[in-house]
């Protein structure tokens, strides 16, 4: 019976139930309309067809960008696509594997915000009315609602277990919190890695003060071990998005993309509800990006409160137990006044976007309101504790709860087959930025209405056989014929004749055969190949680039060895527990 009046079970129980009520609208058959979501879910869809085809790790989808394919599982965080796959797997929609995640994301986020606040805060009253904030916030129902970022949502469930195993970590240091940690770090930067990014100074200044209040230097040495294993496992994404980022267009097509996604002051403390999208301008957006009113409230009690306890602590000359957090207090109250202003639309804040290098690699200033949110639970957490009162905490929760009341819902529903995800060929981006440099153009195109076309001379294609990282078709042809295969360039796609690698040989045909085949659509980038007469079967094979299978090796050892750590061999656990 104590386990059922445990205070973490009833908490932990009745956030599963707001969560469901938030979570209402998900529910209804079929899917919804939203900025990302079909193209979150032809992602699902298409990780899916290269984990059937034998990719592993997935690096190559196979009907994206007009069917010529795309190398978008190369750079992209890949997580969100591997859980989506998995519950496609148990024989769940696309669709529905879309909304399953998402609603994952959102409750898992809930618990363990509440587990960090308990564990840092030591109030499960606390913990509760912070995790409230945490997932009632306008910024993570617009996430679900109306942008449908399926990525952003699961990093923001990850983010606070990271914190979660920090502050455990600063308390007992053992190999197997030190793996728990590089765990969470990497769920946190394969699910989003703008997310990672934006939170990365929050979270080193985290783990300082953590060091500062245990006086701890061994526990920022295992932090730091921790934050290496963690992009150890990460490796599989980001080696390749550090090193091979040259062979597409990202660069150039994301440059100053941020100066058209600042917001007003008017915009942060009250916009209306829309499913529209942010449009160059602050007066025409059609998307609230509001940080909530009662998330407003808390921000200024809280300031009072910290400036009230900290003349109360220099008054007395000793900490108090109502000052023994004030620390993280005054941090987070920082926090989420600085990526506030972040958002603004103003001279000074355009100053430093324009100057500050790093920050530019933020796409829209507005994502901020997800880090506001995280310091303002914290804050909220804070108040619950130093105020007793039962009457104020019941306030805060309905307060959160009634602010948001009309932010819990879809636009419009909208039918999907899994067919049509099978076979999505648009980009799956924002602005084609995955697209090879072998191609001069980004656009998506639907003029290759075949796969393979003939350009000059008599030729039979037949047996034509296609997967996500494999093309194969057989030819006759009495004479040199030549063919466009409509298959983007990319790094280490190998082309073999008869089992042997195939370079076009030009010099077997006449000058006739040099010519600009349908000058009105741009066929760069793509394979031309001279074939000569014969019979002969050509295969087009996918194959990872050496540095690519660096870099799943290093992802497969760090995950490996985090997995040993965290449930090791029966004669090894009594060693790996031991404190170091």
């Amino acid at each position: 019976m104590k386990f059922w009046y445990n205070p973490n079970f009833i908490a932990i129980f009745f956030l599963v139930i707001f969560s469901t009520f938030a979570l209402y609208d998900l529910i209804k058959p079929g899917f919804y309309t939203s900025h990302d979501g079909e193209t979150h879910t032809a992602r699902i869809a298409q990780y899916y067809i290269a984990l059937e085809d034998g990719q592993f790790p997935p690096r190559w989808a196979k009907t994206l960008q007009g069917g010529l394919g795309s190398p978008i599982f190369v750079y992209i965080y890949p997580l969100p696509y591997l859980l989506g796959s998995a519950v496609h797997f148990l024989g769940i929609s696309f669709t529905g594997s879309f909304k399953i995640i998402m609603a994952a994301s959102f409750i898992f986020s809930a618990i363990f915000s509440y587990l960090w606040l308990k564990e840092l805060l030591s109030s499960s009253k606390a913990a509760f009315v912070g995790s409230m904030f945490y997932v009632w916030a306008p910024y993570r129902f617009s996430l679900i609602y109306v942008r449908g970022s399926l990525s952003e949502t699961l990093a923001y469930t990850f983010l606070p277990l990271l914190f979660l195993t920090l502050t455990k970590l600063s308390k007992k240091i053992s190999l197997m919190r030190i793996a728990t940690c590089a765990l969470a770090l990497a769920a946190l930067l394969l699910s989003q890695n703008l997310i990672g990014y934006m939170a990365s100074l929050v979270i080193i200044v985290y783990v300082a003060i953590l060091a500062v209040n245990s006086k701890s230097l061994k526990f920022l040495a295992a932090a730091a071990i921790a934050a290496l294993w963690g992009f150890l496992i990460s490796s599989v994404t980001y080696i390749p998005v550090l090193f091979e980022r040259k062979l597409i267009h990202f660069d150039e097509l994301f440059q100053l993309v941020y100066r058209s996604h600042f917001v007003t002051l008017g915009q942060l403390i009250h916009s209306p509800w829309g499913y529209g999208f942010d449009l160059p301008g602050v007066v025409n957006d059609q998307i609230s990006v509001q940080i909530g009113l009662a998330h407003i409230l808390v921000l200024v009690l809280a300031s009072l409160l910290i400036v009230l306890l900290t003349v109360k602590t220099l008054i007395s000359l000793k900490n108090s137990s109502h000052t023994r957090n004030i620390s993280f207090a005054i941090f987070f109250t920082a926090v989420a006044f600085v990526a506030t202003f972040l958002t603004l639309e103003n001279r000074f804040n355009i100053f430093i976007w324009d100057n500050f290098k790093p920050i530019e690699k933020i796409d829209i200033p507005w994502r901020f309101l997800g880090i506001t949110t995280l310091g303002i639970s914290f804050l909220a957490a804070y108040i619950a504790k130093n105020v007793k009162s039962a009457a104020f905490t019941i306030f805060l929760i309905f307060a959160v709860i009634f602010a948001n009341r009309n932010h819990l819902r879809i636009n419009k529903s909208i039918e999907y087959s899994d067919d049509y995800f099978f076979n999505y060929s648009g980009s799956a981006t924002q602005l084609n930025e995955f697209t090879p440099r072998t191609r001069y153009s980004t656009g998506v195109t639907d003029a290759f209405v075949s796969p393979i076309e003939s350009i000059k001379g008599n030729i039979l294609i037949y047996d034509f056989i296609r997967k996500s990282n494999e093309l194969s078709f057989k030819t006759q042809n009495n004479g040199p014929a030549r063919i466009q295969v409509n298959l983007i360039k990319f790094s280490n796609w190998q082309t073999f004749m008869d089992g042997k690698k195939f370079t076009t040989d030009p010099s077997i045909v006449d000058k006739s055969f040099s010519f600009a085949y349908r000058p009105d659509i741009d066929t760069s980038g793509l394979y031309e190949l001279i074939i000569p007469a014969g019979s002969h079967k050509f295969d087009f094979r996918y194959q990872e680039t050496n540095l690519r299978r660096i870099a799943d090796i290093l992802s497969l050892v760090g995950l490996i060895s985090a997995l040993v750590a965290l449930f090791p061999p029966k004669r090894f656990k009594e060693e790996s527990l031991v404190p170091i």
